[in-house]
């Protein structure tokens, strides 16, 4: 495996992360688990400290899927709700769903999941994307909902990242979605807010998880909506997995 090193990387965390890197695992079309690290190149794959997580390139998460028999067909929907101008740094949105040809899953769906397909909003613009992206940023905003649509769907989510998304962690300091107690969007989701801090366990949360992903596919929330509920999961399964 490659690492990027940096100067404010540790060994001790190095390790600790490689490891956690080479546990990863996912399961193949036929439904037979697989090691991340084997699926994919020594090149495709480095540590940022920034994110405190292994980073994939968006070639390694195409080769994932496909052994995990997602399709490489998939469905882009521009955000009806946000035309890209200077106004706000040519901000491009876009909702990708992926399909998933594995194995019936022995609860139905696929080996996967009780769903073959899976929705996400992928987001771009001037700001969180390099230099290098700037003349793509619609292309960058699919790229980002493709490879975060995967690693959800195999669960491999907040234990490695795309790195569509480590542009965004190396371009600005992470902070929360602009959405605040008092809010009238913030106070229409505080039941889904709610029922994802008081989740017991992990798989409790999963629960959790999967009912807010049917509301977003039937359009029940708003980009910041959606943006606020999905950090706020985030954290809570990262917490959660720590405490297995």
């Amino acid at each position: 495996m490659k690492t990027r090193k940096t100067k404010n990387e540790t060994s001790k965390e190095e390790i600790i992360d490689k490891n956690q890197l080479i546990n990863a695992t996912f399961l193949d079309k036929e439904g037979i688990k697989k090691n991340v690290k084997d699926a994919i190149g020594k090149d495709d794959c480095w540590y940022l400290p920034k994110a405190k997580s292994w980073i994939l390139t968006h070639n390694a998460i195409k080769i994932i899927a496909n052994i995990a028999g997602i399709s490489k067909n998939f469905e882009v929907e521009e955000s009806p709700n946000v035309v890209p101008d200077y106004k706000n740094e040519l901000e491009n949105i876009v909702r990708v769903t992926i399909h998933c040809r594995s194995k019936e899953g022995s609860h139905g769906g696929c080996v996967h999941s009780d769903e073959r397909d899976l929705t996400v909003t992928g987001e771009s613009n001037r700001v969180n994307t390099p230099n290098r992206g700037r003349g793509y940023l619609r292309k960058m905003a699919e790229k980002r909902a493709f490879d975060i649509a995967v690693l959800e769907h195999l669960n491999l989510y907040s234990s490695v990242f795309s790195e569509e998304e480590s542009d965004e962690f190396e371009n600005k300091a992470e902070k929360e979605p602009d959405l605040m107690p008092g809010n009238q969007e913030f106070e229409l989701i505080t039941k889904e807010i709610n029922a994802i801090l008081n989740a017991k366990d992990l798989s409790s949360l999963k629960i959790v998880g999967r009912k807010i992903k049917k509301n977003v596919k039937k359009n029940k929330y708003s980009e910041k909506q959606i943006k606020y509920l999905k950090s706020l999961y985030q954290k809570e399964y990262g917490k959660k997995s720590t405490e297995l």
